[in-house]
């Protein structure tokens, strides 16, 4: 084999190496709020997971329960990696909406979720990116 071609060959496998290693989950970072939230999320205590998509989140409980809400942004902090939505569960006891307020690390690899219903604290999670999946 000529040189040139051996040169070619090693240049093509270490841009496919290269690429290989630049998914969604290293460039999240520059995400807004708005675009970091969408995505599939795992509860960090392994209760449920979320799939999010720019209206609904699909919530998956362990034991393959499923429920499909929607949600509105009301609130955007780009600066401090803030959200603020407004979840519309219909198979919610209360059939009242709930506000939640989240917080992404630096990177938006983790979330922190504080959610209100009628204006007072009723829980908060902490969840990890997983990938870009919407649904289940």
């Amino acid at each position: 084999m000529s040189r040139n071609k051996i040169l070619i060959l090693m240049l093509v496998v270490a841009g496919v190496i290269w690429l290989s290693g630049c998914n969604a989950n290293t460039q999240r970072n520059s995400l807004n709020v708005e675009k970091a939230l969408i995505g599939h999320w795992a509860n960090v205590n392994g209760t449920f997971d979320y799939y999010i998509s720019d209206t609904e989140i699909t919530k998956v409980e362990k034991n393959g329960t499923t429920t499909v809400m929607t949600y509105i942004a009301i609130k955007l902090n780009d600066n401090e990696n803030t959200i603020t939505i407004r979840v519309n569960n219909p198979a919610a006891a209360l059939k009242e909406e709930d506000n939640r307020d989240i917080k992404f690390s630096a990177d938006k690899k983790t979330m922190n979720e504080n959610v209100y219903i009628l204006g007072l604290k009723a829980g908060e999670d902490s969840y990890s990116y997983v990938d870009s999946k919407t649904k289940p």
